[in-house]
């Protein structure tokens, strides 16, 4: 009773102590839901639809393609930010297309998706294949025939739990997609071209300008040692004028950051090369007294001694060549540094006249086992065949007759190989002794016939015993040591650079990085210090941690100097390119009155040409449509320029970063158009949209409008 009327008489006070821990409990829980419905941590959203799943089952399946089509067991930094920019671009393009086609209830139903897919396969038995899909199954093809890799792909979703073929069953989807890509595109696209039609005012005005001239014209570069002397400034005040008027010039199509980085290569100190230069020696020199290389070898725990015999060909390195092979078998190989990365230090022991490589042909007498279940041999049934195929071949019979009835999964075509004794030393060996030889496997039996021999050659059995020049671990942790210094004493980027200079550090400095790169610069596979720049909480002048790049070959800290958002940037940020580009702007009018006053005063144009060392163009061809490579590379906004000049009055002309000097002879008559423009409009469509220029106008158009999540940097967050 006492406590509760305790509780009653601070009742007011414990009523405030439970409301505070209640509003801390809701207001914690509001947090973590603030944190699921924002963006913050979405990796990929498009116009509302967060896709970060699907990006990664496309980012697998294509990561898969790639590793196939370029035969790699695994892909390096930039492989893998050329899939994820290939997957990107996909995904965006994709999903763009699709909401369009929705709109216009043009949507690709099961039935049509399922079609795709028959039509792709259906097509590797046609003449014009699918080309990727043909790719793959070339891929697949050299592990079985032909048949088999297309039967595999057939069936592919058979397969689609299988782990043995899951890079396979991938690829497949990915090219699976790209099929319906092309498909949406294709029905997209030829709408969007039936929409864009033109006038006959267009016609007209385009025939008025279609028109051309032959001049005489020199192209004069502002850089020019005779310009040297000229010098241009600008205000504040026009900086500002031209910022206010050209501001979308400059807008940031994506987000970047500057990025600092410090690098502390990883090397062997003076005491490492001498260390490991006796360790060389002091070694060399226990083989060299060793009772035998096959005691050294057991001393040293360095396996099995290797059996294999080389030829001088063999031998890459020409040092080591002429010392296993200009002195007598048993000597000594002392020890010698190798492109400062290894010591060497070995010893011959056999020699022998052998052939370089066998032709073989062989049969497969497989038996059913757990791997092989498909046979319907048993081991024992096996062996019989094998011992009378054998016998027949010992006895003078003909090998081929039998291959296409005992192929093992081989191509008909594929009767021979030639053997190497770096392929298979103990079958090789073997056939050395014996041109008919019966090797067990695991589950067939092999009978194997020597066919041909290459000339003998002189070939040598060596060891060769190396020791890496490498940092030990002490020097490993001083430099370590030097990057962890180096970050705490440093509290922005500015700071950074200036304690690396004062220390003798190299800093690279990266600008507009962008967040799926992988390389700062020179400096290769820097993904986790990008993605660190590019997490939520990291902030200009943030200062890394330590980071250890590809694989102990460097240390980094790295700094944020500037971080660049999407959009209109601030003058500031611009202020230096609008400065540079006014002052180039300015020194070209100026460049263009000297000119105008020499041209004023009766100095040809040819004159102008050998004054300034520039060439000199006569009677040339410009067209006003034309291409940039169709008008000598003069920029357009001089050609513009430069088709208002009367004939016969030469003139310096001022391009975008050049200046031209040009006499007109004549301009050449458009002539009549042709009935109803036909021609024109054609020509007009093909200038305007043709199919490339829509297509891409059109996807751009629609990308700048579209709302956009792209923190795929967040993939490679831990």
């Amino acid at each position: 009773m006492a406590a509760i009327g305790s509780i009653r008489k601070h009742g007011i006070l414990l009523m405030c102590i439970i409301g505070i821990a209640l509003l801390a409990f809701v207001m914690g829980d509001i947090t973590q839901l603030s944190e699921v419905f924002s963006d913050k941590y979405t990796m990929v959203k498009i116009n509302n639809k967060k896709l970060d799943d699907e990006y990664r089952v496309r980012l697998e399946q294509n990561s898969a393609l790639w590793k196939m089509f370029y035969e790699k067991s695994q892909l390096d930094e930039t492989d893998f930010t050329q899939v994820h920019d290939m997957t990107w671009n996909q995904l965006l393009e994709q999903t763009i297309m699709e909401e369009q086609l929705k709109k216009l209830g043009l949507t690709l139903t099961k039935e049509m998706l399922e079609e795709i897919s028959s039509d792709m396969v259906a097509s590797l038995y046609s003449q014009q294949p699918n080309h990727l899909l043909q790719r793959l199954a070339n891929v697949l093809a050299k592990q079985v025939t032909m048949e088999q890799a297309i039967g595999f792909i057939s069936n592919i979703e058979d397969y689609r739990n299988e782990p043995d073929v899951r890079d396979f069953y991938l690829a497949y989807k990915a090219i699976e997609r790209f099929s319906v890509i092309d498909a949406q595109r294709t029905r997209f696209m030829a709408l969007a071209q039936n929409t864009v039609t033109f006038s006959d005012e267009a016609a007209r005005y385009f025939v008025s300008n279609n028109k051309t001239m032959v001049a005489q014209a020199v192209t004069i570069l502002a850089s020019a040692p005779q310009f040297s002397e000229i010098n241009a400034t600008v205000t504040d005040k026009e900086v500002k004028e031209w910022y206010k008027q050209h501001s979308n010039r400059y807008k940031i199509n994506e987000n970047s950051r500057d990025i600092d980085v410090a690098f502390f290569p990883i090397q062997p100190s003076p005491e490492d090369l001498v260390a490991i230069q006796d360790t060389a020696i002091n070694r060399a020199e226990r083989l060299r007294t060793a009772p035998s290389v096959e005691d050294y070898n057991i001393a040293m725990m360095h396996g099995q001694l290797d059996s294999v015999y080389y030829k001088r060909g063999d031998i890459t390195i020409d040092t080591l060549a002429q010392l296993i092979f200009d002195r007598p078998v048993g000597t000594f190989i002392e020890p010698f540094q190798y492109e400062n990365s290894v010591w060497f230090y070995g010893k011959t022991y056999g020699t022998s006249k052998r052939p370089d490589s066998l032709n073989i042909a062989y049969l497969v007498i497989d038996f059913k086992t757990d791997r092989n279940p498909s046979s319907q041999r048993t081991k024992e049934e096996a062996q019989a065949i094998a011992d009378s195929l054998k016998n027949i071949l010992q006895k003078g019979g003909d090998i081929f007759p039998l291959i296409p009835d005992y192929l093992g999964g081989r191509r008909e075509a594929d009767t021979t190989v030639w053997l190497t004794e770096f392929m298979e030393p103990r079958l090789y060996n073997s056939l050395l002794t014996d041109n008919i030889y019966t090797l067990d496997g695991f589950s067939d039996f092999r009978i194997f016939q020597v066919l041909q021999r290459t000339p003998l050659v002189e070939k040598r059995q060596f060891v060769l015993y190396s020791e890496e020049i490498k940092p030990s671990d002490a020097t490993i942790k001083s430099i370590r040591s030097q990057a962890i210094q180096l970050q705490a004493e440093s509290n922005s980027a500015e700071e950074l650079k200036m304690n690396a200079a004062q220390k003798g550090i190299q800093v690279m400095q990266g600008q507009n990085i962008t967040s799926m790169m992988s390389a700062i610069l020179q400096l290769q596979n820097v993904r986790e210090i990008v993605s660190w720049a590019f997490n939520p909480n990291t902030k200009i002048d943030d200062i890394s941690d330590v980071y250890n790049i590809n694989n102990n070959q460097l240390f980094a800290v790295a700094a944020v100097r500037n971080i660049h958002k999407k959009g209109i940037p601030k003058l500031e940020v611009v202020r230096h390119i609008i400065e540079d580009e006014l002052t180039a702007k300015k020194k070209l009018e100026l460049i263009q009155n000297t000119i105008s006053e020499q041209l004023n005063s009766g100095v040809s144009v040819q004159e102008i040409a050998e004054k300034y060392q520039a060439a000199f163009m006569d009677s040339v061809r410009l067209t006003f449509g034309g291409e940039g490579f169709q008008n000598r590379g003069i920029e357009n906004p001089a050609i513009g320029k430069i088709f208002s000049l009367p004939t016969q009055q030469p003139a310096a002309v001022i391009g975008k970063n050049n200046l031209y000097v040009v006499s007109v002879y004549h301009y050449n008559d458009p002539g009549e158009p042709s009935a109803n423009y036909t021609v024109e409009k054609s020509a007009l469509r093909n200038a305007v949209a043709g199919r490339n220029r829509t297509e891409n106008t059109i996807l751009e158009g629609l990308k700048e409008v579209a709302t956009i999540t792209d923190q795929r940097f967040l993939y490679y967050a831990r």
